[in-house]
């Protein structure tokens, strides 16, 4: 959408008043495409744009930019008579792109900054926030082949200050790997490890235990809560897959697996971030989504091979992608994309390309987010089991020296399959730091959130370690 800029706008009607030549003029609309600096009745003494965040760049300019910028409302300020005491002055850039000024004063004068908007990637905040890290396209038991993603294996590797990297839905991803000694969080009264930098330059956390200066890997502390069902009977219905449910027997696959019933585990960690991470919502982003990926794939295992509707026996995408044809595969094939479209074992091999309303469908994301379902009331959800594979766990294998083994059973976000004289399935992570799958309305797994750190947070402190963990600035 082509942005405009507006000085004095409609909003003045309500809210503002300008005086020109020391006389009373109310209501006066400028038409700033064309307005330049000291043009009459303006009462704007000077304008700056910056391109790249350092003061020492900025650029004077006679002419608002229209489209790119924004008003930097930390610079920008208006006065009356005194330089130094600032008018109350609403200087802003809305989500048109419009600059407003408005609530100017008898006399009032203006400098005025514009920053340019620039996009946040992964690379952005590698720049910004992990510098002295190195990055790598392959690594033990680790590989890309033609955008497929390859594991053979658990990593049990230290990987000091070292991400990899992988494409997902919004570009390069740069994820942790084996035992991640450097990528402790300590934000909002806990302490989180980073699972990768997103596409989008958000930061994905997982909670690792309570407290400022908590240092636990292992034991019971490591979950937020503990006996956990994924969901609770009735549960012998393709549905119930769902982080998200119809709630009752379902009848398509659209019924299936676009309901807004809350699971058990969903509901569960909700109400953890009311009790927890309300205050600190701001640091949060409600975009990055969590994917609960429900493609149903053929291939897989004899006789699962059904509709995903009602109690047809389903194998579902993360299944598929550590299984086929009633085997553990020997390569198993994480992604970090969500929705991804390939519908059979085989396919999985060679595709990543996906699915738009597989997409829209399974990314979880806030009320009122830019994509996904829009379906959570908080940006909140769990790990998938292509973050477990690419953090160094391996379906069929323990794994005891990687960053995501606690020696605790707990829930991941990836459905699995459907019995049809059984239950649904859900992944998790074993006590041995292994992947597995159990019915839903198993108990006997806890619940690690995860969360997503906006992309311009900033580190108050810390270098990653458990001793010294990154913190991130609240204040």
């Amino acid at each position: 959408m082509k942005k405009r800029v507006i000085l004095l706008s409609i909003i003045l009607l309500v809210i503002g008043v300008i005086f020109i030549n020391n006389k009373k003029q109310e209501d006066q609309i400028l038409d700033v495409n064309t307005l330049k600096v000291n043009e009459k009745n303006t009462p704007v003494l000077a304008m700056y744009k910056n391109d790249t965040g350092n003061t020492k760049d900025d650029q004077e300019i006679t002419e608002m930019p229209t489209e790119g910028y924004e008003i930097d409302t930390d610079r920008s300020y208006c006065y009356t008579t005194n330089k130094n005491e600032h008018d109350e002055v609403d200087l802003h850039t809305n989500d048109n792109g419009e600059h407003i000024i408005s609530q100017l004063k008898d006399g009032s004068k203006c400098f005025l900054y514009f920053k340019k908007i620039i996009t946040p990637t992964a690379e952005s905040t590698l720049a910004n926030l992990f510098k002295d890290f190195t990055t790598a396209e392959s690594g033990t038991n680790f590989k890309a082949e033609n955008g497929v993603l390859k594991v053979t294996g658990i990593d049990e590797g230290y990987h000091a200050k070292t991400l990899y990297k992988a494409e997902d839905n919004d570009g390069t991803s740069y994820f942790f790997r084996g035992q991640a000694p450097d990528n402790w969080v300590k934000f909002a009264g806990k302490r989180w490890r980073i699972i990768r930098i997103n596409g989008d330059g958000t930061i994905r956390m997982i909670f690792q235990c309570s407290g400022d200066s908590c240092t636990d890997t292992t034991g019971t502390v490591t979950n937020a809560a503990s006996k956990v069902a994924y969901n609770v009977e009735p549960n012998n219905d393709n549905t119930y897959v769902g982080y998200y449910n119809f709630g009752e027997t379902s009848k398509s696959y659209e019924e299936a697996h676009t309901g807004t019933n809350p699971s058990t585990i969903a509901d569960k960690v909700n109400k953890w971030y009311e009790n927890n991470l309300t205050n600190y919502e701001q640091y949060i982003d409600p975009d990055a989504g969590f994917c609960n990926d429900r493609q149903k794939v053929t291939g897989v295992w004899s006789g699962y091979d059904g509709t995903g509707v009602g109690t047809s026996q389903t194998s579902y995408a993360a299944w598929g992608r550590v299984a086929k044809n009633g085997s553990n595969r020997t390569e198993q094939l994480p992604t970090l994309k969500c929705g991804v479209s390939a519908a059979t074992a085989d396919q999985q091999e060679t595709s990543v390309d996906v699915d738009d309303t597989a997409y829209q469908r399974d990314l979880f994301t806030k009320t009122g987010a830019n994509k996904g379902n829009q379906i959570l009331p908080h940006p909140i959800g769990l790990i998938t089991v292509d973050e477990v594979l690419l953090a160094g766990g391996f379906y069929g294998s323990d794994n005891s020296s990687y960053y995501l083994y606690t020696n605790q059973y707990y829930w991941t976000m990836s459905p699995s399959y459907v019995l049809t004289l059984g239950h649904s399935y859900v992944l998790y992570m074993t006590n041995n730091g292994n992947l597995n799958g159990s019915y839903v309305h198993w108990t006997s797994a806890g619940v690690r959130p995860v969360i997503n750190l906006k992309a311009n947070i900033t580190f108050s402190g810390g270098n990653g370690s458990s001793s010294k963990p990154f913190v991130v600035a609240t204040t």
